[in-house]
């Protein structure tokens, strides 16, 4: 590695937190076109820097001695260890295709492929990089203080359905049928998973429906949030069918497969968002949308699923039963006919319709065998004007109380405003979400007025 300093300006890190604060401004710099020269040049000073730097003081500078680095094993051994800590680590980050452009920018093509797929690479052999699926993942990240988060690991969990359900209730308002459902379907794949029998227990699935702005997204969030469960929301209209342009349905996983164990995803939730967009007849992508659920039944049907590697082409079996899969979608035309002649979700937010049954989302353009793989149907109501009035002046996590934690006030509206926030949520049939916006609009100015100091 050339020094772009004399090595008697050079100064070795005095700490760990110094090193961090050098690869978060290299780290930023990283992928920006125009800058791309200037952080060339400060990775070479990381470079110089850590091999004049106690390796007991700070444990980066240790490895790189001790194995004596090459620059394509440093910059894929720092990129990977900051982005751990800046916890900004993504499918986009980890693929080895995306790395490989970057990595070249430090290192010849050829130096770059040998390092990632010769195997002979000290990262891979010491398993402080493990690569698999497609994936980079950093096991041993020296950025970070592993004794102290070993010892706040725990490996069984005892989960209480009332109590979960009991603190649910602080942060979602109304659709209380719906949250018992929705409950009670975690929590038999909770019990599934807890057995210990060598015989597979069929997944129990949830499908769940609900005008927009109804909180079917904030409810599954807030559910693995309590649980302190990983969580994934993906969005059905982006996948296509295997073969085609796009992102298949496996994409979806990948946030999970950097946290599996022995090719075993984690206890989880991946809710697969506006799944009524996969109606069969409509086409997306140039593909029908028909095939794209017969790709997504393949998945949430199964124990395991298998993967290609992008690069060596070769397939990975992920074992996927611990994933709890949640579809959900708005399906607001769906036509269920009411005794009073009305249809759908109407304009009336008090008006209720009757359940949805497995045959009406089959009329509607799911597949018959896609809606087989769900035990669970979950329907949320629209909100009445009691409900946003209570979501807005929620105490918990409401839009009022979210603005003053982060302005640091107390700010009371006046009841004129609530009702006219309310009125208009509801006209515009906006849920939630309007409430959101109204809120945001109303502390626009004091946020201009505010200065904020943020620690990377």
């Amino acid at each position: 590695m050339n020094n772009t300093k004399n090595s008697t300006t050079i100064k070795a890190y005095a700490s760990r937190a110094e090193l961090i604060e050098h690869l978060t401004n290299w780290h930023a710099k990283c992928g920006v076109a125009i800058r791309q020269a200037e952080c060339v040049e400060i990775f070479k000073e990381i470079g110089a820097r850590l091999k004049k730097t106690n390796g007991k003081k700070v444990p980066m500078a240790g490895l790189v001695q001790q194995y004596n680095l090459n620059d394509t094993e440093l910059f894929l051994l720092l990129f990977l260890a900051i982005s751990q800590v800046l916890r900004v680590i993504t499918p986009s980050t980890c693929k080895v295709t995306a790395l490989l452009s970057s990595a070249q920018t430090f290192a010849s093509s050829k130096e770059v492929l040998e390092t990632l797929f010769d195997g002979k690479s000290v990262l891979f052999s010491k398993k402080i990089l493990v690569f698999s699926g497609g994936l980079l993942d950093i096991r041993k990240n020296p950025l970070l203080d592993y004794p102290s988060i070993k010892s706040t690991r725990t490996p069984c969990r005892t989960f209480s359905a009332k109590r979960i359900l009991t603190e649910l209730n602080k942060y979602v308002i109304g659709q209380e049928h719906a949250k018992k459902q929705l409950v009670a379907g975690v929590f038999e794949h909770l019990a599934k998973c807890a057995q210990k029998s060598d015989v597979p227990f069929t997944k129990n699935n949830i499908f769940i429906s609900g005008p927009t702005g109804c909180g079917k997204t904030y409810l599954c969030q807030s559910l693995a949030r309590i649980l302190k469960l990983p969580f994934v929301h993906a969005d059905a209209s982006q996948y296509t069918q295997a073969g085609y342009t796009g992102m298949s349905v496996g994409n979806m996983l990948q946030p999970l497969q950097l946290l599996a164990n022995d090719k075993k995803l984690p206890l989880s939730i991946v809710f697969i968002d506006e799944i009524d967009k996969l109606r069969e007849g409509s086409e997306r992508w140039g593909v029908s949308s028909g095939n794209v659920q017969a790709e997504l039944l393949r998945m949430v049907e199964s124990q395991y699923f298998t993967t290609e590697d992008p690069i060596t082409h070769k397939n990975t079996d992920w074992d996927i039963s611990r994933v709890l899969f949640v579809a959900g979608g708005a399906f607001e035309n769906l036509q269920v006919k009411h005794a009073d002649k009305s249809v759908g979700f109407t304009q009336a937010a008090a008006v209720r319709q009757e359940p949805l049954s497995a045959d009406d989302y089959i009329g509607y353009g799911m597949l018959p065998e896609f809606i087989g793989r769900f035990s669970y149907f979950v329907q949320l109501n629209p909100l009445e004007k009691e409900d946003l009035r209570r979501i807005l002046l929620n105490p918990y996590n409401g839009p009022l109380s979210q603005y003053e934690k982060l302005l640091h006030t107390s700010a009371a509206l006046q009841p004129e405003i609530v009702e006219e926030m309310v009125n208009r949520a509801y006209e515009r049939r906006l849920g939630a979400r309007g409430l959101q916006q109204q809120v945001g609009q109303l502390f626009q100015e004091q946020f201009l007025q505010q200065t904020v100091k943020v620690c990377l």
